[in-house]
């Protein structure tokens, strides 16, 4: 595996990290994987079109080599779901979850993690500290939004992470596709793999970004992230109040996300070997457990 460019041994003063800054971005035309597919239902997320500079486009396009999507049975489930305000959601989203996975047979745990209230939401976070607090008593995770309520969807461990989430039911029945660049919704991740790319950054506060984020640092990392061309959720409309708050912060997460993709971030220094938080209190429901949590 090709060592990341953002790990390159240089100075702050010269040599690439310190040009990284300044060097123009060019969109990727094409995908080295482009048409590939595993079973006729499971392909590559793509990296084409995203704008990277030369040298991190090098080290991205050199690791861009076919690996193999398998499932394995019988694997520790964690259901790790990022949470704040939605009770409805929540409501809809357990039963649906619990009799897909009981119909799978998947050894589950649901855990929501769930932010004090009165500071920005920060979905990154909640992910990492669901995964450091769980980790002990799974092999995989499966970090899952609450407003996507599963239909169609494959909960077994996959060899490579995986999004589950492509095809979407609104609340009008209208069908909507996620993209094939996208990496959210629902993904499983091995725990080894999660672990390596350490995670998610902390520092993307209100909503985006942050998911693109993860999914190049496991690129980086030397995986390849695959989608489930049937995975088939019912998206759930969020409240209106919470859009605009969220947004606002869509700025400055961009510029974060750009300090990875020019080589300027290091994961190793930001993520779940970092993530600081106190557990206020602990609930177990008939379904899944409740944490809320206080960063720290």
């Amino acid at each position: 595996m090709s060592v990341p460019y953002f790990l390159d041994p240089v100075t702050p003063s010269r040599g690439p990290r310190w040009l990284n800054r300044w060097l123009p971005s060019k969109r990727l035309r094409t995908d080295p994987l482009q048409g590939l597919s595993v079973e006729g239902r499971y392909a590559p997320v793509s990296i084409a079109n995203w704008k990277l500079i030369p040298g991190m486009a090098r080290t991205l396009l050199s690791a861009r080599v076919f690996r193999q999507l398998s499932f394995t049975a019988d694997r520790r489930l964690t259901i790790v779901v990022p949470y704040r305000d939605r009770e409805q959601h929540l409501a809809q989203l357990v039963p649906a979850l619990t009799a897909t996975l009981r119909q799978q047979g998947v050894r589950r745990r649901i855990v929501v993690v769930e932010q004090e209230a009165g500071q920005p939401f920060n979905r990154g976070r909640l992910l990492n500290i669901g995964m450091q607090l769980t980790a002990d008593t799974t092999d995989y995770y499966c970090l899952h939004d609450v407003d996507a309520v599963p239909i169609l969807a494959n909960y077994a461990c996959p060899s490579q992470p995986l999004r589950l989430v492509t095809n979407l039911v609104t609340a009008h029945g209208e069908p909507k596709q996620r993209t094939c660049h996208y990496f959210s919704g629902a993904v499983s991740v091995r725990k080894d793999q999660a672990f390596a790319a350490n995670g998610f950054s902390n520092d993307y506060w209100g909503w985006g970004k942050e998911d693109d984020d993860f999914f190049f640092r496991l690129l980086l990392a030397g995986y390849l992230c695959y989608f489930d061309a049937e995975g088939t959720f019912r998206d759930l409309p969020n409240p209106e109040q919470q859009g605009a708050p969220l947004r606002s912060y869509l700025k400055q997460n961009r510029n974060r996300r750009s300090l990875l993709l020019r080589g300027l971030a290091d994961p190793a220094e930001d993520g779940l070997s970092t993530v600081k938080y106190q557990v206020l209190e602990h609930v177990e429901h008939a379904d899944y457990e409740k944490i809320r949590v206080r960063w720290q």
